[in-house]
């Protein structure tokens, strides 16, 4: 990569800043003999030019090998956290289910920082110290091997601190790192939640809360703090031990006779260099073992491999009918069935609806087609192809996909709506420069008369908005479809997520429609409104519904009653009404909305049919 070879030319360059400053010392050395000569005057001002240019060729040096260094890590940090996001998004359900959000967002973020401050920085320091103490030692031994020795007793001892410092250094910078990702998931979950903790008046308590956290990792963080306080004045106490021993050594060395006066000066200067990367040694260190911490925290990320494994075999979209098969699907999570055996088959064209009690497994079913979570092979079809034997790009393009839960993303609606669509980022880039009205009909010019790429996706748009029932909803809003809906579509009610969650499945032109009590926050009235206009939408398409409401069921085709993860009973509504059994009790007790009159003349009383009628013995 690019940011390598940058690498490899900023460490050249460090070395030869390097090379730049162990020259100075041999000029010093030169111009303290050339002073004690004959004729200063004529020695001392080529020396002096000479150590001007060393020092225009040394920051000449520095500089590049700063920005190159610095750049690559730059792009390093770049690709990294571009790789970790590419493969959080293989990952399943599952994964988010036991890593808070708020924790892999420190990761990410903080996490690929310090390890980015490892590779820039801390390769700096390694080129500089390794080749620094190479050749000044070499130097320096060839002033005088006796002194050289003296000089460097106290160094051994670097490689003790080292060890006991590091250990202590990986555990506080470790420990901050967890600190962090807690925290940050619990600003996360407070911000996200604020209208919750406002309504029960929590906010103290949540700021006691916040205060604890953040004084834990103010408390680890210092711990570090003091750690490395001591560690640099320890490495700096070693570097002076050695320069005071050879200011004793070395001046008996030239009353001796042994060295020169200016070779002295010339090995002190050379002893000078070695403080620096000593003391770089400790900062080093503790980058090192911070960045090791963090990297750990980050391979925990891309070690993790998705639950659900992609399959090979692509869909043509002339070959899909929406013909859905369930054959004995069991699904097993914590040595409890979810789904017992259940089999289902759904015609092209047909309208299937689920009803069950709460956790009988019907969102659990509805997730399981388009393998938002793991499935065995054999169980579930599509069209006869084992969708586990399908790519998940594919097998995803036939199906739309409309949670109870309806997650909309901090942009406007119209691009929210044509989220799934393949044209969406083209749809982005020209958007703004489209006029609309309120409804947002654009203004773009046809080419030939016939309409752009963009103006058919915005009235493709449009119609699914039309089709989930939001006409309305846009007349009122400030910019129709192009209204910003906020964070997570917080400027919307909840049924007007949910309608535009809906318009967005139904945008995709799916062959298979799966709507997950996506109209649960309408009322009735609205909802059957948007199911007359949904009618056209489901013809020739095959849908999947989770709903209570008798409105809804008695579209339906056929009814499946799912009971502890068992499908007990189907039929039409009125065929179940009959039977008497699970699906009958479900509406004498309520569960089933009979908020829409259904006129079933062979629908049986209501076992509890007034309050006075409820009360009596």
């Amino acid at each position: 990569m690019v940011y390598r070879r940058q690498l490899i030319f900023g460490a050249i360059a460090l070395v030869l800043t390097s090379a730049f400053a162990l020259t100075v010392p041999y000029i010093l050395g030169r111009v303290v003999e050339a002073l004690q000569s004959n004729d200063p005057a004529a020695a001392v001002p080529p020396l002096a030019i000479a150590l001007i240019g060393l020092a225009i060729g040394q920051a000449t040096a520095r500089i590049a090998s700063r920005v190159l260094l610095f750049n690559s890590a730059r792009m390093a940090e770049y690709d990294l956290r571009s790789k970790l996001f590419t493969h959080l998004l293989t990952l399943d359900a599952e994964f988010y289910r036991d890593h808070p959000t708020g924790d892999v967002m420190s990761r990410v973020i903080n996490d690929v920082q310090t390890v980015r401050a490892m590779w820039g920085p801390g390769i700096l320091n390694v080129v500089n110290t390794a080749f620094v103490f190479a050749v000044a030692i070499f130097l320096m031994i060839r002033i005088d091997w006796r002194l050289t020795a003296v000089s460097l007793l106290p160094y051994p001892s670097i490689v003790f601190l080292g060890r006991w410092f590091g250990k202590h250094i990986y555990k506080a910078s470790h420990a901050i790192q967890k600190s962090l990702g807690e925290l940050s998931q619990n600003i996360q979950e407070d911000l996200t939640g604020i209208s919750v903790i406002k309504t029960y008046g929590l906010e103290d308590h949540r700021e006691v809360g916040f205060r604890t956290r953040s004084a834990t990792l103010l408390k680890r963080n210092m711990m570090l703090t003091k750690i490395r306080g001591l560690l640099i004045p320890a490495l700096v106490a070693i570097g002076s031990l050695g320069t005071v021993m050879v200011l004793y050594v070395g001046a008996r060395a030239v009353i001796a006779g042994r060295i020169t006066l200016g070779q002295m000066v010339q090995f002190n200067a050379y002893l000078a260099l070695l403080v620096w990367p000593t003391v770089a040694l400790g900062w080093m260190l503790s980058l090192f073992q911070r960045g090791r911490a963090s990297w750990l925290r980050l391979e925990q990320l891309l070690n993790a491999k998705p639950v659900v494994n992609d399959g090979t075999l692509t869909l043509p979209p002339s070959e899909r009918h929406g013909h859905l098969e369930i054959r004995n699907l069991t699904l097993v999570r914590d040595g409890r069935n979810i789904l017992n055996s259940v089999s289902l088959e759904c015609k092209p064209g047909s309208i299937t609806a689920l009803v069950g009690r709460v956790a009988s497994g019907k969102s659990t079913l509805v997730e399981a087609i388009p393998r938002l979570i793991d499935i065995p092979a054999q169980s579930i079809f599509i069209d006869g192809v084992d969708i586990t034997t399908l790519k998940l790009t594919s097998l995803r393009q036939i199906i739309g996909y409309a949670p109870q839960e309806a997650f909309l993303f901090s942009t406007t609606i119209a691009e929210n709506i044509a989220f799934g669509c393949e044209r969406t980022t083209d749809y982005k880039r020209t958007n703004k420069s489209t006029a609309s009205n309120g409804t947002g009909t654009s203004s773009h010019t046809a080419v030939n008369g016939e309409p752009n790429e963009q103006d058919k996706l915005r009235k493709m748009v449009l119609e699914a908005a039309t089709n989930a029932g939001l006409t309305r909803d846009l007349d009122a809003l400030p910019h129709g479809l192009d209204t910003i809906v906020g964070e997570r579509g917080i400027t919307l009610s909840g049924g007007q997520r949910q309608r535009v969650a809906l318009a967005r499945a139904i945008a995709t032109d799916p062959a298979i429609l799966i709507l997950d009590d996506s109209l649960s926050a309408v009322d009735a009235e609205t909802e059957q409104d948007i199911l007359a206009q949904l009618d056209r939408v489901m013809e020739g398409r095959t849908t999947l519904l989770v709903s209570h409401r008798v409105g809804v069921l008695r579209r339906a085709s056929q009814i499946g009653v799912l009971e502890e993860g068992k499908l007990v009973e189907t039929g039409s509504h009125a065929e179940l009404l009959r039977r008497n059994g699970v699906y009958a009790e479900l509406y004498r007790t309520q569960l089933i909305d009979h908020t829409v009159d259904d006129d079933d003349c062979d629908a049986p009383e209501p076992l509890v049919s007034s309050p006075e009628a409820s009360s009596s013995p």
